[in-house]
């Protein structure tokens, strides 16, 4: 029963001391900067609601979540090359009339090194005969895209081809290696023209005079059509 006493008493003597120590914690976090702790969980807040709105914009076709950094970048993490248009590199091969023509043309890859004929495709011009090889490079899917055109029986849908261009008449293809139009400056394609051979069933690179078709030799007083 003592014990019991003496218990009491001191769990009375220490109830004011718990009083007040909780009296204090409250008071130090009255004082305590709330705004700042709200104002950080509102920061966060928004910034978790719009990298969610972010991402559902980019899933919704807005870059399919690529940063901006990746965007516009090839494989070799340089700058994509802008695609050509058939058009504007036929009215640059015109521009170039002072310049060197070259035969530019395509042959089908076989397996073990079988390799088919070659087939003329067109002609390029470069600015002072310097990049015949970046000029057939750079211009590689406008000349395979003629090339279909020109050989829709010869070259099927799914058909590896391999670019090349006569360095004169007469003489050996030369192969071209298509890295060397991917490894070319930016702007390169302003100083570089293709021309394909006029199919007349298309209409692609075909002159005009007075509403028929005329022969490439009669261009002075033909009108060009123009392709896109």
């Amino acid at each position: 029963f003592i014990s019991s006493r003496k218990k009491n008493a001191n769990m009375k003597s220490s109830a004011p001391f718990i009083l007040f120590l909780s009296s204090s914690l409250t008071a130090v976090t009255a004082f305590a900067p709330v705004s700042l702790s709200n104002e950080m969980v509102h920061r966060d807040t928004l910034s978790a609601c719009f990298a969610g709105e972010t991402s559902a914009l980019f899933m919704a076709g807005f870059g399919g979540g690529e940063t901006s950094s990746k965007r516009g970048k090839n494989k070799k993490g340089g700058a994509k090359l802008p695609k050509l248009k058939a058009k504007a590199q036929w009215d640059r091969y015109a521009e170039l009339k002072q310049c060197q023509k070259v035969t530019v043309g395509v042959r089908m890859k076989g397996d073990g090194g079988d390799n088919g004929d070659w087939m003329e495709v067109g002609r390029v011009r470069s600015e002072n005969h310097e990049f015949t090889e970046v000029a057939v490079a750079r211009q590689r899917a406008l000349i395979a895209e003629h090339a279909k055109r020109l050989y829709p029986v010869q070259i099927p849908a799914n058909a590896v081809l391999e670019w090349g261009y006569l360095p004169e008449e007469n003489s050996e293809w030369a192969v071209v290696d298509k890295s060397k139009g991917d490894e070319a400056p930016a702007g390169i394609e302003k100083k570089m023209g293709f021309e394909g051979i006029s199919d007349k069933a298309t209409g692609f690179y075909c002159f005009y005079h007075e509403g028929r078709i005329v022969e490439r030799e009669e261009e002075g007083k033909g009108k060009r059509t123009s392709v896109v």
